[in-house]
Protein backbone atom coordinates (compact mmCIF):
# COMPACT_ATOMS: atom_id res chain seq x y z
CA UNK A 1 0.00 0.00 0.00
CA UNK A 2 1.47 3.38 -0.84
CA UNK A 3 2.40 5.59 1.64
CA UNK A 4 -0.33 8.14 1.06
CA UNK A 5 -2.60 5.78 1.11
CA UNK A 6 -1.70 4.42 4.77
CA UNK A 7 -1.98 8.45 5.66
CA UNK A 8 -5.61 8.07 4.35
CA UNK A 9 -7.18 5.08 5.91
CA UNK A 10 -5.23 6.97 9.40
CA UNK A 11 -6.52 10.47 8.40
CA UNK A 12 -10.47 8.68 8.23
CA UNK A 13 -9.60 6.90 11.31
CA UNK A 14 -8.65 9.98 13.24
CA UNK A 15 -11.61 12.15 11.86
CA UNK A 16 -14.22 9.26 12.77
CA UNK A 17 -12.48 9.80 16.82
CA UNK A 18 -12.99 13.22 16.44
CA UNK A 19 -16.34 13.96 15.67
CA UNK A 20 -17.85 10.97 17.66
CA UNK A 21 -21.50 11.34 16.05
CA UNK A 22 -19.97 11.42 12.88
CA UNK A 23 -21.49 13.77 10.01
CA UNK A 24 -24.43 11.24 9.91
CA UNK A 25 -24.63 11.26 13.57
CA UNK A 26 -28.46 13.76 13.11
CA UNK A 27 -28.67 12.43 10.01
CA UNK A 28 -29.27 9.41 9.82
CA UNK A 29 -32.72 7.62 8.85
CA UNK A 30 -35.18 6.56 11.17
CA UNK A 31 -36.99 3.37 9.97
CA UNK A 32 -40.54 3.58 11.62
CA UNK A 33 -42.98 1.04 11.32
CA UNK A 34 -46.23 1.60 9.71
CA UNK A 35 -49.73 -0.36 8.73
CA UNK A 36 -48.05 -1.31 5.09
CA UNK A 37 -44.84 -0.04 4.90
CA UNK A 38 -41.68 2.33 6.53
CA UNK A 39 -41.08 5.52 6.54
CA UNK A 40 -37.52 6.95 6.57
CA UNK A 41 -37.42 10.70 7.82
CA UNK A 42 -34.26 12.17 5.85
CA UNK A 43 -32.67 14.09 8.96
CA UNK A 44 -33.24 11.65 11.83
CA UNK A 45 -31.74 8.60 13.58
CA UNK A 46 -31.36 4.78 12.10
CA UNK A 47 -34.25 2.72 14.73
CA UNK A 48 -31.86 -0.54 15.70
CA UNK A 49 -35.16 -2.46 16.62
CA UNK A 50 -37.33 -4.16 14.08
CA UNK A 51 -35.03 -5.22 11.67
CA UNK A 52 -36.44 -8.51 10.94
CA UNK A 53 -39.83 -6.96 10.41
CA UNK A 54 -38.14 -3.94 8.29
CA UNK A 55 -36.31 -6.55 5.86
CA UNK A 56 -39.46 -8.74 4.74
CA UNK A 57 -40.38 -5.06 3.42
CA UNK A 58 -40.06 -4.43 -0.23
CA UNK A 59 -40.55 -0.57 -0.60
CA UNK A 60 -40.55 2.27 2.20
CA UNK A 61 -41.46 5.72 2.36
CA UNK A 62 -38.62 8.31 1.69
CA UNK A 63 -39.14 12.12 2.27
CA UNK A 64 -36.70 13.98 0.14
CA UNK A 65 -35.32 17.59 0.71
CA UNK A 66 -38.61 19.35 -0.62
CA UNK A 67 -40.91 17.81 1.89
CA UNK A 68 -42.57 14.86 -0.94
CA UNK A 69 -43.42 11.94 0.65
CA UNK A 70 -41.91 9.14 -2.06
CA UNK A 71 -41.79 5.39 -2.42
CA UNK A 72 -38.53 3.46 -3.07
CA UNK A 73 -37.68 0.40 -3.49
CA UNK A 74 -35.80 -0.98 -0.32
CA UNK A 75 -32.83 -1.75 -1.95
CA UNK A 76 -31.67 0.14 -4.97
CA UNK A 77 -29.54 -1.23 -7.84
CA UNK A 78 -30.80 0.81 -10.82
CA UNK A 79 -30.02 4.72 -10.31
CA UNK A 80 -30.61 7.72 -13.01
CA UNK A 81 -28.41 10.90 -12.15
CA UNK A 82 -30.63 14.09 -12.37
CA UNK A 83 -28.20 16.45 -12.69
CA UNK A 84 -24.29 17.64 -12.08
CA UNK A 85 -23.92 17.18 -8.78
CA UNK A 86 -25.63 13.79 -8.65
CA UNK A 87 -23.48 13.01 -11.32
CA UNK A 88 -20.27 13.14 -9.15
CA UNK A 89 -22.09 12.36 -5.32
CA UNK A 90 -23.59 9.00 -6.50
CA UNK A 91 -20.25 8.14 -8.81
CA UNK A 92 -18.60 8.71 -5.20
CA UNK A 93 -20.82 7.00 -3.07
CA UNK A 94 -21.70 4.08 -5.22
CA UNK A 95 -21.22 3.95 -8.93
CA UNK A 96 -22.34 0.69 -9.90
CA UNK A 97 -25.71 1.71 -9.36
CA UNK A 98 -25.65 3.95 -11.93
CA UNK A 99 -27.46 3.42 -15.78
CA UNK A 100 -27.29 6.72 -16.94
CA UNK A 101 -26.45 10.30 -16.45
CA UNK A 102 -27.83 13.65 -16.70
CA UNK A 103 -24.55 14.34 -19.10
CA UNK A 104 -21.86 12.41 -19.44
CA UNK A 105 -18.68 12.62 -18.02
CA UNK A 106 -16.22 15.07 -20.27
CA UNK A 107 -13.13 13.68 -21.68
CA UNK A 108 -11.20 15.55 -19.26
CA UNK A 109 -13.27 13.64 -16.47
CA UNK A 110 -13.09 10.66 -17.89
CA UNK A 111 -9.82 10.18 -16.55
CA UNK A 112 -10.65 9.92 -13.10
CA UNK A 113 -13.99 7.73 -14.25
CA UNK A 114 -13.96 4.37 -14.26
CA UNK A 115 -13.84 3.25 -18.57
CA UNK A 116 -16.85 1.28 -18.17
CA UNK A 117 -19.00 4.25 -16.65
CA UNK A 118 -18.24 6.82 -19.66
CA UNK A 119 -20.66 5.29 -22.43
CA UNK A 120 -23.68 4.97 -20.02
CA UNK A 121 -27.26 6.97 -21.35
CA UNK A 122 -27.41 10.84 -21.42
CA UNK A 123 -30.48 12.02 -20.36
CA UNK A 124 -29.85 16.11 -20.25
CA UNK A 125 -31.91 18.20 -18.24
CA UNK A 126 -35.33 16.37 -17.14
CA UNK A 127 -37.10 19.72 -15.83
CA UNK A 128 -37.97 22.92 -16.79
CA UNK A 129 -39.47 21.75 -19.74
CA UNK A 130 -35.68 21.31 -21.51
CA UNK A 131 -35.42 20.35 -25.09
CA UNK A 132 -32.56 18.22 -24.33
CA UNK A 133 -34.38 15.48 -22.42
CA UNK A 134 -33.94 12.29 -23.61
CA UNK A 135 -36.90 10.51 -22.54
CA UNK A 136 -37.02 7.29 -24.70
CA UNK A 137 -32.94 7.10 -23.02
CA UNK A 138 -34.18 7.49 -19.57
CA UNK A 139 -36.97 4.94 -20.02
CA UNK A 140 -34.91 2.43 -21.78
CA UNK A 141 -32.56 2.45 -18.85
CA UNK A 142 -34.97 0.95 -16.86
CA UNK A 143 -34.14 3.04 -13.54
CA UNK A 144 -35.84 2.32 -9.70
CA UNK A 145 -35.57 5.87 -9.34
CA UNK A 146 -33.99 9.20 -10.12
CA UNK A 147 -31.74 11.12 -8.02
CA UNK A 148 -30.75 14.55 -7.92
CA UNK A 149 -28.98 16.84 -5.74
CA UNK A 150 -29.01 20.26 -5.63
CA UNK A 151 -31.05 23.49 -4.87
CA UNK A 152 -34.46 23.85 -5.11
CA UNK A 153 -37.73 26.03 -4.93
CA UNK A 154 -41.58 25.45 -5.45
CA UNK A 155 -41.84 25.61 -9.00
CA UNK A 156 -38.73 22.79 -9.08
CA UNK A 157 -40.78 21.01 -6.63
CA UNK A 158 -43.95 20.76 -8.98
CA UNK A 159 -42.26 19.79 -11.76
CA UNK A 160 -40.79 16.88 -10.03
CA UNK A 161 -44.23 15.76 -9.24
CA UNK A 162 -45.97 16.05 -12.66
CA UNK A 163 -42.92 14.77 -14.20
CA UNK A 164 -42.73 11.47 -11.51
CA UNK A 165 -46.51 11.02 -12.61
CA UNK A 166 -45.80 11.12 -16.37
CA UNK A 167 -43.34 8.49 -15.96
CA UNK A 168 -43.85 6.26 -13.64
CA UNK A 169 -40.27 6.67 -11.82
CA UNK A 170 -39.97 7.62 -8.38
CA UNK A 171 -37.74 10.90 -8.33
CA UNK A 172 -36.16 12.09 -5.03
CA UNK A 173 -34.14 15.68 -4.75
CA UNK A 174 -31.16 15.72 -1.52
CA UNK A 175 -30.36 19.03 -0.38
CA UNK A 176 -26.97 20.25 -2.45
CA UNK A 177 -25.91 23.24 -0.67
CA UNK A 178 -22.44 23.87 0.20
CA UNK A 179 -23.28 23.55 3.95
CA UNK A 180 -25.80 20.42 3.33
CA UNK A 181 -22.74 18.18 1.74
CA UNK A 182 -22.14 16.06 4.39
CA UNK A 183 -25.82 15.63 5.67
CA UNK A 184 -26.37 14.27 1.52
CA UNK A 185 -23.29 11.89 1.23
CA UNK A 186 -24.72 10.43 4.36
CA UNK A 187 -28.10 10.39 2.71
CA UNK A 188 -26.74 8.60 -0.36
CA UNK A 189 -25.05 6.27 1.60
CA UNK A 190 -28.12 4.90 3.53
CA UNK A 191 -29.99 4.59 0.23
CA UNK A 192 -27.85 2.98 -1.39
CA UNK A 193 -26.79 0.99 1.18
CA UNK A 194 -23.32 2.02 1.34
CA UNK A 195 -23.87 4.04 4.98
CA UNK A 196 -19.67 3.70 5.31
CA UNK A 197 -18.56 5.07 2.38
CA UNK A 198 -21.17 7.63 2.63
CA UNK A 199 -20.42 8.36 6.49
CA UNK A 200 -16.50 8.61 5.32
CA UNK A 201 -17.23 11.06 2.73
CA UNK A 202 -19.57 13.11 4.87
CA UNK A 203 -16.56 13.00 7.31
CA UNK A 204 -14.42 14.74 5.27
CA UNK A 205 -16.76 17.35 3.52
CA UNK A 206 -17.72 18.37 7.72
CA UNK A 207 -14.12 18.80 8.72
CA UNK A 208 -13.03 20.84 5.74
CA UNK A 209 -15.86 23.31 6.92
CA UNK A 210 -15.17 22.72 10.45
CA UNK A 211 -11.64 23.97 9.37
CA UNK A 212 -12.24 26.57 7.22
CA UNK A 213 -14.44 28.81 9.55
CA UNK A 214 -11.92 28.46 12.52
CA UNK A 215 -9.26 29.55 10.54
CA UNK A 216 -10.99 31.90 9.51
CA UNK A 217 -11.90 33.73 11.93
CA UNK A 218 -8.59 34.20 13.16
CA UNK A 219 -8.39 36.84 9.85
CA UNK A 220 -8.81 39.96 10.89
CA UNK A 221 -11.29 42.18 8.49
CA UNK A 222 -8.56 44.16 7.22
CA UNK A 223 -5.77 41.67 6.36
CA UNK A 224 -8.62 39.86 3.67
CA UNK A 225 -7.41 39.42 0.44
CA UNK A 226 -9.58 41.22 -2.18
CA UNK A 227 -10.22 39.20 -5.34
CA UNK A 228 -11.05 39.35 -8.86
CA UNK A 229 -12.78 36.30 -10.92
CA UNK A 230 -11.99 36.27 -14.43
CA UNK A 231 -13.41 34.16 -17.10
CA UNK A 232 -14.53 33.94 -20.94
CA UNK A 233 -12.17 34.71 -23.93
CA UNK A 234 -11.46 38.07 -22.18
CA UNK A 235 -11.54 37.28 -18.58
CA UNK A 236 -14.13 40.03 -17.68
CA UNK A 237 -17.39 37.95 -17.13
CA UNK A 238 -16.94 37.31 -13.63
CA UNK A 239 -18.83 36.64 -10.55
CA UNK A 240 -20.45 38.74 -7.45
CA UNK A 241 -19.63 38.38 -4.10
CA UNK A 242 -22.62 36.81 -1.61
CA UNK A 243 -23.65 34.25 -4.43
CA UNK A 244 -23.23 30.62 -4.69
CA UNK A 245 -20.52 31.06 -6.86
CA UNK A 246 -18.34 33.10 -4.46
CA UNK A 247 -19.47 30.93 -1.45
CA UNK A 248 -15.84 29.45 -1.47
CA UNK A 249 -13.79 32.72 -1.31
CA UNK A 250 -16.06 33.99 1.11
CA UNK A 251 -15.51 30.89 3.25
CA UNK A 252 -11.96 31.10 3.82
CA UNK A 253 -11.65 34.34 4.41
CA UNK A 254 -11.05 36.23 1.12
CA UNK A 255 -13.66 38.81 -0.63
CA UNK A 256 -14.68 38.94 -4.06
CA UNK A 257 -14.74 42.53 -5.46
CA UNK A 258 -17.41 42.93 -7.37
CA UNK A 259 -20.53 43.85 -5.92
CA UNK A 260 -24.12 43.08 -7.34
CA UNK A 261 -24.76 46.73 -7.88
CA UNK A 262 -21.97 47.27 -9.71
CA UNK A 263 -22.84 45.14 -13.09
CA UNK A 264 -25.85 43.45 -15.05
CA UNK A 265 -26.39 40.64 -12.61
CA UNK A 266 -27.12 37.55 -14.72
CA UNK A 267 -27.21 33.85 -12.35
CA UNK A 268 -24.63 34.76 -10.53
CA UNK A 269 -22.47 36.87 -12.53
CA UNK A 270 -21.98 39.34 -14.81
CA UNK A 271 -20.00 40.94 -17.11
CA UNK A 272 -17.27 43.77 -16.39
CA UNK A 273 -15.26 46.58 -18.15
CA UNK A 274 -11.30 46.03 -17.34
CA UNK A 275 -11.52 49.91 -16.18
CA UNK A 276 -13.92 48.46 -13.56
CA UNK A 277 -11.10 46.11 -12.80
CA UNK A 278 -8.35 48.84 -12.61
CA UNK A 279 -10.20 50.66 -9.89
CA UNK A 280 -10.93 47.80 -8.07
CA UNK A 281 -7.62 47.18 -7.54
CA UNK A 282 -7.82 43.30 -6.51
CA UNK A 283 -4.86 42.18 -4.55
CA UNK A 284 -5.16 38.68 -6.48
CA UNK A 285 -7.09 37.27 -9.51
CA UNK A 286 -7.94 34.15 -10.02
CA UNK A 287 -8.24 32.84 -13.53
CA UNK A 288 -11.11 30.23 -14.66
CA UNK A 289 -9.60 27.13 -16.14
CA UNK A 290 -8.61 27.24 -19.64
CA UNK A 291 -9.43 31.01 -19.92
CA UNK A 292 -6.91 33.22 -20.56
CA UNK A 293 -4.06 33.07 -18.11
CA UNK A 294 -1.20 32.26 -20.06
CA UNK A 295 -1.77 35.14 -22.02
CA UNK A 296 -2.21 38.46 -19.27
CA UNK A 297 1.60 38.93 -18.68
CA UNK A 298 1.86 39.91 -22.27
CA UNK A 299 -0.78 42.17 -22.73
CA UNK A 300 -0.45 45.65 -21.33
CA UNK A 301 -3.84 46.55 -20.47
CA UNK A 302 -4.22 43.25 -18.14
CA UNK A 303 -0.51 43.96 -16.83
CA UNK A 304 -1.32 47.59 -15.37
CA UNK A 305 -3.08 45.39 -12.68
CA UNK A 306 -0.46 45.31 -9.90
CA UNK A 307 -1.68 41.42 -9.24
CA UNK A 308 -0.53 40.99 -12.94
CA UNK A 309 2.85 42.87 -12.31
CA UNK A 310 3.58 41.21 -8.74
CA UNK A 311 2.53 37.40 -10.10
CA UNK A 312 -0.53 37.34 -7.62
CA UNK A 313 -2.78 35.82 -10.31
CA UNK A 314 -3.82 31.79 -10.62
CA UNK A 315 -5.54 29.36 -12.74
CA UNK A 316 -8.12 27.31 -10.90
CA UNK A 317 -7.80 23.98 -11.14
CA UNK A 318 -10.10 22.38 -13.62
CA UNK A 319 -9.77 18.58 -13.44
CA UNK A 320 -12.06 16.78 -13.25
CA UNK A 321 -14.36 19.51 -12.67
CA UNK A 322 -13.46 22.53 -11.29
CA UNK A 323 -12.49 23.23 -7.83
CA UNK A 324 -14.31 26.21 -6.83
CA UNK A 325 -17.84 25.48 -8.91
CA UNK A 326 -19.51 24.99 -12.31
CA UNK A 327 -20.43 22.86 -11.00
CA UNK A 328 -20.81 23.55 -7.65
CA UNK A 329 -19.84 19.87 -6.52
CA UNK A 330 -17.84 18.12 -3.95
CA UNK A 331 -14.54 19.06 -5.83
CA UNK A 332 -15.10 22.41 -3.98
CA UNK A 333 -13.94 20.63 -1.10
CA UNK A 334 -10.42 20.37 -2.08
CA UNK A 335 -11.32 24.03 -3.35
CA UNK A 336 -11.41 25.23 -0.02
CA UNK A 337 -8.38 23.62 1.40
CA UNK A 338 -6.12 24.59 -2.00
CA UNK A 339 -7.66 28.00 -2.22
CA UNK A 340 -7.33 28.78 1.75
CA UNK A 341 -3.37 27.79 1.43
CA UNK A 342 -2.79 29.75 -1.53
CA UNK A 343 -4.46 32.61 0.19
CA UNK A 344 -3.16 32.28 3.64
CA UNK A 345 -0.58 29.74 3.61
CA UNK A 346 0.42 30.88 7.46
CA UNK A 347 -3.08 30.03 8.39
CA UNK A 348 -4.17 27.11 6.01
CA UNK A 349 -1.03 25.29 6.68
CA UNK A 350 -1.71 22.37 4.35
CA UNK A 351 0.88 20.10 2.34
CA UNK A 352 -1.86 20.90 -0.48
CA UNK A 353 -0.11 18.10 -2.91
CA UNK A 354 -0.78 15.73 -0.20
CA UNK A 355 -4.20 16.74 0.33
CA UNK A 356 -5.09 16.78 -3.32
CA UNK A 357 -3.88 13.08 -3.16
CA UNK A 358 -6.10 12.73 -0.31
CA UNK A 359 -9.27 14.11 -2.07
CA UNK A 360 -9.20 12.35 -5.51
CA UNK A 361 -8.74 9.13 -3.70
CA UNK A 362 -11.05 9.39 -1.29
CA UNK A 363 -13.86 10.67 -3.85
CA UNK A 364 -12.93 8.88 -7.18
CA UNK A 365 -10.44 6.11 -6.40
CA UNK A 366 -7.91 7.52 -7.85
CA UNK A 367 -4.45 7.60 -6.92
CA UNK A 368 -2.62 10.50 -8.35
CA UNK A 369 1.03 10.24 -8.82
CA UNK A 370 3.89 12.71 -7.82
CA UNK A 371 3.47 14.21 -11.56
CA UNK A 372 -0.09 14.20 -12.13
CA UNK A 373 -0.38 16.55 -8.78
CA UNK A 374 2.07 18.79 -10.06
CA UNK A 375 0.13 19.02 -13.52
CA UNK A 376 -3.01 19.73 -11.57
CA UNK A 377 -1.26 22.28 -9.60
CA UNK A 378 0.50 23.95 -12.33
CA UNK A 379 -0.58 27.39 -12.72
CA UNK A 380 -2.43 27.30 -9.54
CA UNK A 381 0.55 27.72 -6.66
CA UNK A 382 2.80 30.60 -5.72
CA UNK A 383 5.25 32.19 -7.93
CA UNK A 384 8.59 31.95 -6.82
Amino acid sequence: MKDHTRRLVVALLTVGMLFSLGACGDNEKNIEETTTEKTIAAETTIATESTAAVDEDTTFIFTDSTGREVELPRHISRVASGGPLANIMIYAVKPDVLVGWSSRPSEIAQKYIEEKYWELPEYGKFYSNNDNFNREALMTSNPEVIIDVGQWDEEYKVELDELQEQIGIPIILIEGELEDTPAAFCTLGELLEEPERGEALGEYCEVVLAEAKEKTASIPEEDRVRVYYAEGEDGLSTILSNTIHSQIYELIGAEIVVDPDSVQVQRGGGTVSLEQVLAWEPDVIMFAPNSIYDDVAADPSWNALAAIQQGNYYEIPGEPYNWLGRPPGPNRFIGIRWLGNLLYPDIYEYDIEEEVKTFFELVYRYELSDEEVAELLGHSTLKE
